[in-house]
């Protein structure tokens, strides 16, 4: 058909800010898999370094961990071709690097103390509370400013 786009077997194409779309949808339902599961009756009671199960402590790095890479590469490959095709989104970029630090400063203190001995689950708990309140701000702000200049690059073969 002439509206569908084409795919090769194990493909598909998307436009670049409705895929990035998806992988913040992605990202919003680990943060709210994560809360959910800090929130629990008895996640605090489990044998692991901070009274967390293993599987919780898991969770909690390996969202840590793939948002950093996700900000990484934001920064090192998106945004910069962003800023040469749409130099008036200049000042956007800027205000998204410099959350990405905020919201990186607090990953690295969640992955501290899901790491480390001296820390209760109330003090994960609390930092991962506000790891939500700057992930939501930051993302609703990144889609409602950049996507439709990702999309105007046309389709990506994923």
């Amino acid at each position: 058909m002439a509206n569908e786009p084409d795919t090769n077997e194990g493909q598909r194409i998307e436009a670049l800010g409705d895929q990035l779309v998806k992988v913040h949808d992605m990202l919003r339902g680990q943060l709210a898999d994560l809360r959910k599961a800090l929130a629990a009756p008895g996640a605090g009671t489990g044998g692991g370094p901070l009274g967390l199960d293993q599987q919780l402590r898991k969770q909690c790095l390996s969202f840590c961990e793939f948002l950093h890479g996700h900000h990484e590469a934001e920064d090192a490959q998106m945004f910069p071709g962003l800023a040469a095709g749409h130099p008036g989104l200049a000042p956007v970029l800027e205000r998204l690097t410099r959350e990405h630090s905020v919201i990186s400063r607090t990953l690295d203190r969640i992955q501290e103390l899901a790491s480390g001995r001296d820390a209760g689950t109330a003090a994960v708990r609390e930092e991962v509370e506000r790891l939500a309140a700057e992930v939501e701000a930051h993302l609703d702000y990144e889609e409602a400013r950049i996507v439709e200049a990702l999309n105007s690059y046309g389709p990506v073969t994923l």
